[in-house]
């Protein structure tokens, strides 16, 4: 087994996050309640691998629990989770025995994220300028990855999943830029040819 594989506890979800982007989960299987409760007993990560229309993808995200939202009496809890890296499933159990959850054997990604086509650059650039009244300069961006681009994106699970799955990230990143630039710009363009009375 290389370095870069590790067993993690499961919870598939339909849920897909990228590294940095956090969400809330309301905790009230029995399963998931024992796995939550290890992980805040031990200070460990867990695994979401994602689960779209009826069936495992091959991919997941590492998730941290960054606090304990809420606890109830019967022992369920709201929780604060926050993606730290992707992986590619290698196998998935259903159960670990003795526990009542699953695990996933994983691989995490080797690739350096890093933005270094420059069309890509320019195109973050000016969709932030223009679309987010944000100033992002080159240097700033060199310390940005593809994943912390796309979590301000507000991207759909479907194009998160295509960006994780994709060989070439930056191209697909690229492309998900224009066209939200085209959408917007139409958008704008559409309301300039209204004239109100």
């Amino acid at each position: 087994m290389t370095s870069n594989q590790l067993t993690l506890p499961a919870f598939p979800l339909k849920t897909i996050l990228l590294p940095g982007e956090a969400t809330k989960l309301h905790i009230f299987e029995e399963r998931y309640k024992e796995l939550v409760q290890d992980c805040l007993d031990n200070e460990a990560s867990f695994a979401i691998p994602f689960f779209e229309n009826g069936k495992m993808s091959d991919f997941g995200c590492e998730v941290k629990i960054k606090n304990v939202v809420k606890e109830y009496a019967d022992g369920k809890k709201d929780i604060l989770i926050e993606c730290v890296r992707i992986f590619k499933i290698l196998e998935y159990s259903e159960t670990l025995s003795p526990k009542l959850y699953g695990a996933v054997l994983i691989e995490f990604e080797r690739e350096n994220n890093a933005i270094t086509n420059s069309n890509l650059q320019d195109a973050i650039i000016h969709y932030f300028s223009t679309m987010q009244n944000k100033m992002i300069d080159y240097d700033t961006l060199s310390k940005l990855s593809v994943y912390n681009i796309a979590a301000s994106l507000q991207l759909s699970a479907q194009e998160k999943l295509e960006l994780i799955a994709s060989r070439n990230k930056q191209a697909v990143l690229l492309n998900q830029i224009k066209f939200i630039t085209h959408i917007v710009n139409a958008e704008q363009q559409l309301n300039n040819r209204f004239i109100f009375n």
